[in-house]
């Protein structure tokens, strides 16, 4: 997830790069899996051409199998030079982007052959109402609209790194409030993730430590906080064990510091479970939300409108969604159950 976010940051070509970007880096590509395989591994070159439609080496490299030139008409005259790609015969598209275009093409043929082919051109017309605000990480292998097979017009999204709200981010009080008022959705749900580079950078020492913070340790900052003084028995043991080992590097003992965070690490899985529960209490205790709850209870006729608050987190490993059992709803109203599997 990060790992994209700093990855121009430690390019070779910045041998000055602050220390704890690099941390930073390692954390993101050593929690995201337990495979021993590295990005260069067969089996991941593999999952990466299967997933990108990455096209043959002719594509990739034009010269070794230049496309063959159509002769049964003549040549037109050559266009003038313009800063735009030429889109013409044997041009040469990065394989990335032409899998994005081949993707989108896929998409519009899937909404053709389905039994509502005119699904798009109905809300373009009518508007959005969807029944979800879906705030989930910006990690690339959570895709929301794949996660639950949702067709367009079900869910309102919006994304950051570790999936947090803050009452002081505009955009996040924007996307709630306009979620909430204008489109009048039921339900606003919190969806972490399991292997999160974001909560994972979390339980690194602080930026005062390793050279200097940025936007991104400010921004993690209130999962540090959680990280610091959670009771949850998996994060003190493994805070615990992170205080010592700072503390014999500081006496000049030769302590081998703990690897960072993996996958199946419990206290990671825990801070990520934490961090979901704490923006699901941000956004039940803001002023949209409190502002709701208040026009409803002054309304006892619209009451059964009210927006529900859950907190869900996917296993980037197996595709399952569990709830975490921390709904928050309207003073008096019950809570709705879900058929997801629940974990606390």
């Amino acid at each position: 997830m990060l790992l994209a976010a700093v990855r121009a940051q430690l390019r070779p070509h910045h041998p000055h790069a602050p220390a704890h970007l690099a941390l930073l880096l390692r954390s993101c590509s050593s929690s995201s899996s337990n495979s021993p395989s590295s990005p260069s591994s067969p089996n991941k070159t593999a999952t990466w051409r299967k997933l990108n439609r990455i096209p043959t080496s002719a594509a990739l490299n034009p010269e070794i199998n230049p496309p063959i030139a159509d002769t049964s008409t003549p040549a037109p005259a050559p266009a003038p030079t313009t800063t735009t790609a030429s889109k013409s015969t044997g041009s040469f598209f990065p394989p990335e982007i032409e899998a994005l275009y081949r993707g989108n093409q896929r998409f519009r043929d899937a909404i053709a052959a389905s039994p509502t082919p005119n699904v798009l051109r109905d809300l373009a017309k009518q508007g959005q109402r969807p029944p979800f605000l879906l705030l989930d990480c910006s990690d690339s292998r959570v895709g929301e609209q794949v996660i639950f097979s949702a067709e367009p017009g079900t869910l309102f999204t919006t994304g950051n790194v570790a999936n947090q709200f803050h009452e002081h981010d505009l955009n996040s009080k924007a996307v709630l409030a306009y979620a909430v008022e204008a489109l009048r959705v039921k339900h606003v749900i919190v969806m972490g993730h399991y292997g999160c580079g974001g909560v994972a950078a979390a339980t690194l020492p602080p930026p005062a430590e390793t050279g200097g913070g940025g936007p991104v340790d400010e921004w993690i900052s209130p999962i540090r906080r959680i990280y610091e003084t959670s009771q949850r028995p998996e994060i003190v043991r493994h805070r615990e064990r992170r205080k010592l080992e700072l503390e014999l590097k500081k006496e000049g003992e030769n302590a081998v510091t703990s690897p960072l965070p993996h996958l199946h690490d419990p206290a990671f899985r825990a801070l990520v479970e934490e961090n979901v529960k704490a923006n699901v209490q941000r956004i039940a205790r803001s002023a949209v939300i409190q502002n709701h709850y208040a026009s409803l209870a002054a309304h006892p006729e619209h009451t059964g409108t009210g927006v529900f608050i859950h907190g869900w987190v996917y296993d980037i490993e197996t595709g399952e969604v569990a709830d975490l059992d921390v709904t928050v709803g309207p003073p008096g109203q019950k809570v709705p159950v879900t058929p997801f599997p629940t974990r606390t």
